[in-house]
């Protein structure tokens, strides 16, 4: 029979082989054309297989004498990331509430994290002295669904704005890739990091949101 630790060492054989193919995978996806059918394809397998590398991760983090809240939380984190970036195509076709049932689970589950992660990092609770990278994380969390929450509120409005959210979640799944392959090699030390491509894939996201965002016409009364 199998051991416990026989089966951990598999999971994370498991959570970096696809760690790694949804790091390249989604690097493929943001350099070719957005749109284009290379683009839809290698994002696909990015979804697939950060998916499986973050599900995996959090198998190991429930497990006993692995147990570990941090790793517990940023697998939810970038699960919800790409949930709902996957999710937000269909909102261009969304009609009703019911359409939303998927993206709306998602959000409230990462609300509901987002505020354990905060309370663990206030406590200092086995975070291995990450409760600063825990607190961001979950405060980014938390204002990532609260946003969701109330834009499901306006359909008609989702149907024009799937594309900022697609573009946004997506990306962001993405830097938690590059996160987790930077501090796994450690070409960034301590929380620096962690936080660091968050910082620059934040100012990649508001780029793209600006520019797929179409501008406003504003008309000059006399």
């Amino acid at each position: 029979m199998m051991s416990l630790e026989t089966c951990i060492q598999i999971l994370i054989i498991i959570h970096a082989s696809f760690g790694g193919i949804a790091l390249l995978s989604g690097l493929v996806a943001i350099i070719v054309k957005k749109g284009s059918k290379l683009h839809k394809q290698s994002g696909k397998v990015f979804f697939y297989s950060m998916l499986a590398s973050a599900l995996s991760a959090l198998i190991i983090a429930i497990m006993p004498n692995h147990f570990s809240p941090f790793l517990c939380a940023v697998s939810v984190f970038s699960s919800y990331l790409i949930l709902s970036g996957r999710f937000a195509l269909k909102f261009k076709t969304a009609q009703t509430q019911a359409d939303l049932k998927w993206s709306k689970w998602v959000s409230f589950t990462m609300l509901i994290t987002a505020i354990f992660m905060i309370i663990v990092s206030a406590l200092k609770l086995n975070t291995n002295g990450m409760f600063i990278v825990l607190l961001v994380f979950g405060l980014i969390g938390l204002l990532n669904a609260a946003q969701d929450i109330r834009s499901y509120r306006n359909i008609r409005k989702l149907n024009t704005k799937w594309l900022q959210h697609h573009i946004g979640k997506m990306t962001g799944g993405f830097i938690a890739a590059v996160t987790a392959f930077i501090v796994v090699n450690g070409w960034i030390p301590g929380i620096y990091g962690w936080l660091s491509p968050a910082v620059l894939g934040t100012i990649y996201i508001f780029y793209w949101i600006r520019k797929v965002t179409p501008k406003t016409r504003h008309t000059t009364h006399p």
